[in-house]
């Protein structure tokens, strides 16, 4: 683990760069079309923040210039309020679009206090829950209707991310690093539905990131916390408006041991923002910075589990990530009515996994059972020589796999809006291009070792060359090295039209094409050196009704596409199967995946008893049609085009405040199944059509309230509630589920001084113990392994990854 003062070394190196090269890109989404817009009543809070001083200073301004909205959300919502490349959606916006769209604010990010951005989400928006594939809750895979951004390579990702207008779902296998972005830094998240401006990715809506700046957030804050598992964090910002000059600087770094073994994390991430702002344009420049280390162990066998909440199933599992984004963003008023935006950036990844495993590889048949083999055939070394038998005792053979990814990408969007009223009305029509280059290289290896107590394993330095007896030809376990490129094009149109004072028609749509070469720079593996292409328009129809004041009528129907990342098209082979799914062996082609989303909802608006209130209700049906889903035979993998998958359901929530307390709740029904089945045996990935798909909830329920004591005591609590969830299937078992379970937090600050804050906060308090992802191993295979160690052996094939226990936190924000 790195040491606090290398942490703050290399903060302090992060924090010169970022004004010695810039940072930045803008943020408010100002207004446009004022009539379609119903802003809340204003509430008086009960103490200020620097943020919301900044941001009340902005409501009462008389005017907002389109020219600084350089903002953050991707393009083409028409929301008929926001200006800007790409465009963002103000709080008050979801009024307007003809979709769902909830809004997540930097109060909400604060409330939850851990500085997980996908807590915060599941806290706030409905239909949105968490797996942990990634065996760290701060890598946490966030679900949003069935659909995933996951940092997990090879997991589908079904939604599409942006930062201040860049896309950052990664390069290789579009993969998306929640750790990477300070959650102090945010502004706003709004997760958008039912729009296919967002490209490629989008099957079920996208999440718009919107950063702060010096114009947004004027004064500074320190943040120090500590609590259970070891957990010490540190956070400050710092912003300032000087004329037309705007700074804003963030930075975030923490420690924590992990509540299972081996699970320790350190984080350290920057945000900073330059900004120069006049009458007719602004620009923005950013920088975002990462550099993150995580003890990640996934799922375990329940089985060992029970005889430890805290056992892990093999380890080292650890991984690294780096990020380093640039960008840069303008807006220019270019008539009364015309605005042209545009963002560029430039990002650079690196990922490195350290992954022990058990192996199938064993001894030879007699009589070469000195030798090591792998389904009878001889395993050698990277020289082509045998592998002897004697490096590791037979039941307690194991492998180190390291898996190490380098990406560069860079990119932009141009847009332009236009406001001229058409025939008379009211319009708002707005068209872009974007362009997004990748180039990723991907190399791995696998180093034998032997199995130790608590499933450690440790390396024996001979690292594995293949498992035939020709060196020169590839095979499953042959190291890899592949380049990988991909080049995405987007063109997007999307126009607004208010037919009457209560009725917004909106229509458009967006060209994708998608380029992926692969490239085997090995020499052994033929079959993945395969340049795909893929290209779709889809079609946006909606429209919004304002039935009275504060209530409104919504309806629309988007199409959306994804293109299969490397890891689904490298291993896609049936007949050639990765042993560990990022080991990939073969570049057969997949169709695309096409999402069609229908929607249709109430939502409103509104003040009364010296409150406001906001509520919705909504009913969404997503089909997507040749749906990538994994199969797993025999502990390899290999992904195809297994059918239709359909995703449909029921979501309501509603808000309410005041000045002394705070309450939301909400509920979504997500019926998730696979619709149809394309092999003609009529199974698909273990599944048949009209079972649910694995991962997903039914049932999701959530309430919070926060009420002030005093005018300096607050104290809250949050509870979800969550339906079972089936787990993964594959051929060692089925028809399982996750239990479901309810999980309760609480909150409480208490103001000592206008610029002096202690808080707590209460994670589990209940200490419920329930998995938030679950598998099947081969039981049978491992036993032996366990009772080499001293266990009793394993009869369940069953594993899952462990919920966080009961944790407490306190701290304390130092404000001027």
């Amino acid at each position: 683990m790195r040491t606090a003062s290398a942490s703050a070394s290399v903060l302090c190196l992060v924090l010169f760069a970022s004004f010695a090269v810039g940072p930045a890109l803008a943020q408010d989404a100002g207004g446009a079309a004022a009539s379609s817009v119903e802003e809340l009543p204003a509430v008086e809070v009960v103490q200020d923040t620097p943020a919301k001083k900044a941001a009340r200073a902005k409501k009462k301004a008389p005017a907002v210039s389109p020219l600084s909205s350089v903002s953050s959300a991707p393009p083409g919502v028409s929301t008929q309020t926001a200006t800007g490349a790409p465009t963002a959606i103000p709080v008050a916006a979801p009024i307007t679009v003809p979709s769902a769209v909830t809004n997540v604010t930097d109060t909400d990010i604060e409330h939850e206090g851990t500085g997980s951005i996908q807590q915060t989400l599941v806290q706030k928006v409905p239909g949105t829950f968490i797996s942990d594939a990634a065996g760290n809750i701060l890598r946490g895979e966030l679900s949003f209707r069935g659909f995933d951004a996951s940092p997990v390579s090879g997991r589908a990702q079904g939604l599409a991310i942006y930062q201040n207008g860049v896309r950052i779902n990664e390069a290789f296998g579009d993969v998306v690093n929640w750790d990477a972005i300070p959650s102090n830094a945010i502004s706003s998240m709004s997760v958008v539905s039912n729009n296919p401006s967002f490209g490629l990715n989008a099957l079920g809506g996208a999440i718009s990131i919107l950063m702060k700046d010096g114009f947004s957030y004027q004064g500074g804050e320190v943040d120090l916390m500590a609590g259970s598992f070891g957990r010490k964090q540190v956070g400050i910002q710092a912003g300032e408006a000087f004329g037309n000059a705007g700074v804003y600087v963030a930075g975030e770094w923490f420690e924590d041991d992990g509540y299972r073994d081996f699970s320790e994390s350190e984080v350290r991430r920057f945000y900073g923002d330059i900004g120069l702002k006049g009458t007719f344009a602004e620009v923005h420049f950013n920088l975002t910075a990462a550099d993150n280390h995580f003890g990640a162990t996934a799922a375990a066998p329940v089985e060992l589990l029970a005889r430890s909440w805290s056992n892990t199933f093999t380890s080292p599992q650890t991984t690294d990530v780096e990020v380093y984004m640039p960008s840069l963003s303008a807006s220019v008023k270019a008539t009364d009515t015309l605005t042209l935006s545009g963002v560029g950036y430039y990002r650079r990844f690196k990922n490195r996994v350290v992954d022990g495993n058990v192996t199938e590889i064993e001894p030879c048949p007699a009589p070469d059972d000195d030798e090591l083999c792998l389904e009878d055939e001889n395993v050698f070394d990277l020289n082509g020589d045998d592998i002897d038998s004697d490096i590791a005792p037979d039941d307690r053979l194991g492998s180190i796999e390291r898996l190490a990814t380098t990406s560069e990408s860079w990119g932009g969007v141009v847009e332009g809006q236009e406001k001229a009223k058409l025939f008379g009305l009211s319009n708002l029509f707005l068209a872009g291009v974007s362009y997004d280059q990748g180039k990723s290289n991907y190399k791995t290896s696998s180093e034998m070792g032997v199995i130790q107590p608590k499933y450690v394993v440790t390396g024996t330095g001979v690292f594995v060359g293949g498992v035939e007896h020709d060196p020169d030809e590839g095979d499953e376990l042959a190291p890899r090295n592949l380049n990988a490129e991909n080049t995405y094009w987007g063109v997007y149109l999307s126009d607004a039209l208010d037919v009457t004072d209560e009725l917004t028609v909106t229509v458009g749509g967006r060209y994708n094409r998608a380029t992926i070469q692969l490239t085997d720079l090995t020499g052994k593996f033929p079959d993945l050196n395969a340049t795909n292409t893929y290209e779709r328009f889809n079609p946006v129809i909606g429209a919004n009704y304002k039935l009275l004041p504060g209530i409104s009528v919504y309806g629309g129907y988007s199409e959306s596409n994804r293109a299969p990342t490397p890891a689904e098209l490298g291993c896609a082979e049936p007949e050639n199967p990765c042993l560990i799914e990022s080991f990939l062996t073969d570049d057969p082609p997949l169709k695309q995946v096409v999402g069609r989303t229908a929607e249709l909802g109430l939502r409103g608006l509104g003040a009364s008893y010296g409150g406001r209130y906001t509520w919705s209700a909504g009913l969404f049906r997503t089909l997507a049609s040749d749906d990538i889903l994994p199969i797993m035979e025999n502990q390899r993998i290999f992904f195809v085009n297994a059918g239709d998958t359909l995703r449909q359901g029921l979501e309501l929530s509603a808000t309410y405040e005041t000045r002394n307390w705070t309450g939301y709740a909400s509920y979504a029904f997500l019926d998730a199944t696979l619709n149809t089945c394309d092999d003609p045996s009529g199974e698909c990935a273990f599944l048949v059509a009209g079972d649910r798909l694995p991962g997903i909830p039914r049932h999701l329920f959530k309430v919070g309230a926060e009420y002030a004591l005093t005018s300096a005591w607050k104290v809250g609590a949050d509870v979800i509630v969550s339906g079972d969830r089936p787990y993964f299937p594959n051929e060692a078992g089925g028809g399982d589920f996750l239990d479901a379970y309810t999980r309760v937090d609480l909150n409480t600050s208490y103001d000592v001084t206008k610029n002096i804050q202690l808080y707590g906060l209460v994670k589990n308090l209940f200490d419920q113990k329930y998995g938030l992802y679950g598998t099947y191993f081969e039981s049978g295979e491992v036993s032996n392994v366990d009772k080499a160690l001293g266990g009793a052996g394993f009869t369940d094939p069953r594993t899952f990854s462990p919920s966080m226990p009961f944790a407490a936190y306190g701290g304390v924000k130092v404000r001027y």
